[in-house]
């Protein structure tokens, strides 16, 4: 279980009404406060993405189907960047080829086995697809 959701069901079974007594409803023309939300941790995308020619295609089209976080943390060889690439054309038809390529070289070129694992905040790594 994530420490969000350990925090979220403590906050909770706190706040919950007594046995046997329904809580009680505010009043009807007082707005409701927004829920609580944990608080995320910040990223330092440079850290994590190095600059070069690619980096901004990985970030302005990888990130519309998925997070960053299985780019950095699977580490692929480049003939993995490869198989992905192929896998993945059909799913950003709007880079050109060069630009594609670019795209997957910066990749190969910056999250292969050799390269150290980025530290990051634990409620991130369960956001690896919004699909």
């Amino acid at each position: 279980m994530s420490r969000f959701a350990v925090v979220f069901l403590v906050t909770l079974a706190g706040c919950t009404a007594p046995a046997g007594r329904p809580p009680a409803a505010p009043p009807a023309d007082q707005k409701q406060a927004p829920a609580a939300t944990a608080a995320v941790s910040k990223v330092n995308l440079d850290e994590i993405f190095p600059a070069g020619q690619g980096r901004e295609l990985v970030l302005n089209n990888c990130t519309t189907c998925h997070t960053f976080v299985p780019i950095v943390i699977l580490r692929m060889s480049k003939e993995a960047w490869t198989r992905n690439s192929r896998d993945h054309r059909g799913r950003v038809t709007a880079l050109s080829e060069a630009d594609f390529k670019t795209l997957y070289e910066y990749l190969a070129a910056n999250f292969g086995p050799d390269k150290p694992v980025p530290r990051l905040p634990s409620e991130l790594m369960d956001t690896w697809t919004s699909y």
